[in-house]
């Protein structure tokens, strides 16, 4: 820990989607929360994130560059969530928020919710083994997909007015649903997995 940083919790756990968690049905798309993979540790390069699995096996998550259906931006290559954040959604919306459930590929336990003044412009992510330090630039807050706030609502069978919907999206916004960050520039490949301190290394401008 450096002499200017904050202490922003620790790595609680990590997980990686192989593929989207929004899928296609005859009755329309919906959010499967069941694909969604929890690994014991991640591998994050200036592509995104990959695990290996116990096999051996390298799979990469769905916003990795080279993922080949990857269908999204190249500024959410990471993604990050706090526990504090799933309380609020399992006191809102029930038990079945899980942490996690929402797909991010750190969940990272702190107490107090974290918005984007919180984290400054980079965080790091410091290895309990090594003392490796991983640093990730804030790209922004990950914006809720209605299929998720359906989802959250447990209403994906018979879907949420529109009023509701939009106060689902709302308190779901700004962070609460999660933060997108790629590997700083000129960051060899780091390994993050659970236990490893996170904090904050600079303020945003």
């Amino acid at each position: 820990m450096a002499e200017n940083d904050r202490q922003l919790g620790s790595v609680k756990m990590v997980q990686v989607q192989p593929n989207g968690l929004i899928i296609e049905t005859p009755s329309g798309y919906f959010y499967d929360v069941t694909r969604r993979v929890e690994v014991e540790r991640l591998l994050i390069s200036s592509l995104g994130i990959e695990a290996i699995t116990p096999e051996g096996e390298h799979v990469l998550d769905i916003h990795h560059i080279n993922h080949p259906d990857k269908a999204y931006d190249d500024d959410d290559l990471v993604s990050i969530g706090f526990t504090s954040h799933y309380d609020a959604m399992r006191e809102r919306f029930g038990e079945h928020m899980v942490d996690g459930s929402a797909g991010e590929n750190i969940i990272i336990e702190y107490a107090e919710e974290v918005w984007v003044e919180d984290l400054g412009g980079q965080i790091a992510i410091e290895s309990a083994e090594t003392g490796q330090r991983a640093l990730l630039d804030f790209v922004s807050f990950a914006p809720p997909c209605e299929e998720f706030s359906h989802f959250v609502a447990k209403s994906q069978h018979e879907r949420l007015p529109a009023t509701e919907l939009k106060a689902t999206l709302q308190f779901l916004n700004n962070g609460r649903r999660g933060f997108l960050l790629v590997l700083s520039e000129g960051q060899e490949t780091v390994t993050v997995q659970p236990e490893d301190g996170v904090f904050v290394v600079g303020e945003r401008e």
